[in-house]
This record gives C-alpha cells, sequence and structure tokens, in this order.
C-alpha cells in the first residue's frame, strides 16, 4: 500500500541539476519510505529525476506529464 504524500515542492523553474539538488535536499528531511510530490516545468525533468531515483536508492513511484510540465511522487530509499 503506498504511503500518503505527505510533502509536496514546486520546482518550478528549476533546471537539470537543481530539480535534483532540491529533491535531495527535502528527502534528507524526511524519514525512509515517506513521499514526496514535485511539480516541475523542466521539459526533461523525467529523465533526470528518473535517473536520479535510480543513482541514489530512493523509488520514484510516479511520473505524470502535465499541460506544463510533470508530476512525480517519490518514496525516499532506506540507504539513499
Amino acid at each position: 500500500m503506498e504511503k500518503e504524500t505527505l510533502r509536496q515542492i514546486d520546482l518550478t523553474g528549476l533546471r537539470c541539476l537543481l530539480v535534483t539538488a532540491a529533491l535531495a535536499e527535502t528527502l534528507a528531511q524526511m524519514a525512509d519510505s515517506e513521499v514526496v510530490e514535485a511539480i516541475s516545468d523542466d521539459p526533461v525533468a523525467h529523465i533526470l529525476v528518473k535517473r536520479w531515483c535510480q543513482d541514489t536508492g530512493n523509488e520514484l513511484v510516479l511520473a505524470e506529464r502535465l499541460e506544463k510540465g510533470w508530476r512525480f511522487h517519490v518514496r525516499k530509499g532506506t540507504n539513499p
């Protein structure tokens, strides 16, 4: 069963590594297995976030295309 999204962050206006840096900063303040919802208008954010999750041990639960960007749900891994 998926845990409820506990935190939401707006990454609108951030590009490239700033998207994943902001995610990393947010997840560092959260407990293992908690989920953050992030909104980004970076056109390649889905690629960046997917790769970042693979590299850090976090789980990309949702990557949803929006009219002007992306919505992500990322579950904090136990050893990111």
